[in-house]
């Protein structure tokens, strides 16, 4: 029994990261289909580097049809931006903290084939973890 709750924690983290993958992808491309285009004004952009490389992460500001305004997060290659430059955006009007950046989705599509890889990884691993307690017959117990 102890068993179970293993393969289901093996295999139930590589889940729900997919789920959550597909989720925002599909947020992602509901705001492109229905969002409402407006530009967003680059206010603040901080370069982080990495060891193999940098980025820049910019701070973003849009109004709404009602004139709120929003902010806004993402990440891009070095000096592309400057603050003070504008952006294509688009939000939704009835939640415009949902917007998507053009490019945006791009990166989610390659979290999300890392997400299923590891998926299939893990019930393979479950699968021969299973396979070797069954046949010496050993029981885990923590």
């Amino acid at each position: 029994m102890t068993m179970v709750f293993v393969y289901i924690c093996i295999i139930g983290v590589p889940a729900i990261l997919v789920f959550f993958t597909i989720k925002k992808i599909i947020r992602a491309r509901t705001v492109k289909q229905h969002g409402i285009k407006t530009k967003a004004v680059i206010t603040h952009i901080t370069l982080i580097n990495f060891s193999k490389g940098a980025s820049d992460n910019l701070t973003l500001e849009y109004n709404d049809s009602t004139g709120i305004r929003h902010r806004a997060q993402a990440t891009t290659v070095p000096g592309q931006y400057k603050p003070g430059d504008t952006t294509p955006l688009r939000y939704l009007d009835n939640k415009p903290s949902y917007y998507t950046i053009d490019g945006m989705e791009q990166g989610q599509w390659v979290i999300l084939v890392f997400c299923i890889l590891l998926l299939a990884f893990t019930i393979f691993a479950s699968y021969k973890i299973d396979e070797m307690v069954q046949s010496s017959n050993l029981h885990f117990s923590p």
